[in-house]
């Protein structure tokens, strides 16, 4: 998301000493005169007492990073010093820097009361679960097992069968729908509406500005930035055309019972054409006395498929064929 800087305002400080309320920027105790802690919180000032900087002083202030506390005698000085302001140490190295960048808010939030905490599972729960996954691993596993293992049978071809499609596509005027930018070329435009397409983490044109509560953000300084995360919708034309394109118009099947596969056929015009085939062979095997079938899309294989040729199948727990091949 985008984040909106709404512009810039007082915090304030509580002396451990006094317990006086100072505002942000000020570096010692208004009270008492004790230096502002290097690990002071800041918070907000009362809603009632809000307002927005307007000396331009202070914002540069605030822009230009957090402060620096002296190692030698803890005063707090700008980030822009290399000179403590106090007693003249060199602090462009050694120095403290504050930490900055934290909501606000998410200092003020109030802990959550131990007894709303969401109840543990008991013991006898836990082990109910622990047993219920354990059976349901060891079943998963049975089945798994049952379908990886196989078993090698002798079987003879006692039936063969196939089927064939074909797709007849027509050069046809169709309707549809897209975005304006996405029309297909020759396409008739018959209307477009203004329909929202996608969300952007920065404005864009077309688009409707959407966002969330402001937040403070300690810059270090004393001084908070308010701040909004902002998302903006973006809107596009969406359009009905008309244009010329290949759709399906009919579909063609032929099926049967021998060897010799064949493809349905039709007479076409000039504005029809064969589309996508599909082609499924079924072979039917007698495994002392039990039936199984087996469908494949290979036609080498099934041309060797003579009803009353012998096969080996490979044939896992669960019944079913694996693979199959002539037998040698």
């Amino acid at each position: 998301m985008a984040k909106k800087i709404l512009g810039y305002v007082y915090l304030i400080w509580k002396c451990a000493f006094c317990g006086t309320e100072n505002p942000g920027p000020i570096k010692s105790c208004t009270s008492c005169g004790a230096p502002q802690p290097a690990d002071v919180q800041f918070e907000k000032v009362d809603q009632e007492k809000f307002e927005f900087i307007k000396d331009e002083a202070l914002i540069r202030m605030a822009k230009t990073g957090p402060d620096k506390h002296c190692p030698y005698c803890g005063t707090r000085n700008l980030a822009t010093d290399n000179l403590c302001k106090k007693c003249g140490s060199d602090i462009s190295i050694d120095a403290e820097v504050r930490t900055s960048g934290e909501k606000i808010e998410d200092r003020d939030k109030t802990p959550v009361n131990p007894t709303t905490q969401p109840k543990q599972l008991s013991k006898g729960c836990l082990i109910l679960l622990i047993l219920a996954f354990l059976i349901a691993c060891v079943v998963g596993g049975i089945f798994i097992f049952q379908m990886l293992s196989t078993e090698t049978t002798n079987a003879t071809v006692e039936a063969v069968g196939w089927e064939r499609t074909v797709l007849v596509e027509g050069y046809t005027t169709v309707r549809g729908r897209t975005w304006y930018d996405e029309l297909p070329a020759g396409a008739t435009l018959v209307s477009c509406s203004t329909e929202y397409r996608y969300t952007s983490d920065q404005p864009q044109a077309n688009a409707t500005e959407v966002c969330g509560e402001p937040y403070t953000v300690d810059t270090g300084t004393g001084i908070g930035e308010v701040r909004q995360d902002c998302e903006y919708r973006v809107y596009d034309d969406y359009c009905e055309y008309e244009g010329m394109a290949w759709t399906v118009i009919d579909t063609l099947t032929l099926s049967g019972y021998d060897l010799q596969p064949r493809w349905p056929n039709t007479t076409l015009s000039s504005t029809e054409r064969y589309g996508q085939q599909t082609e499924t062979y079924t072979i039917v095997f007698n495994a002392d006395g039990k039936q199984l079938t087996y469908n494949t899309n290979s036609l080498d294989l099934f041309s060797q498929a003579a009803v009353g040729s012998e096969w080996e199948l490979e044939v896992n727990q669960l019944g079913a064929i694996t693979s199959v091949q002539p037998s040698r």
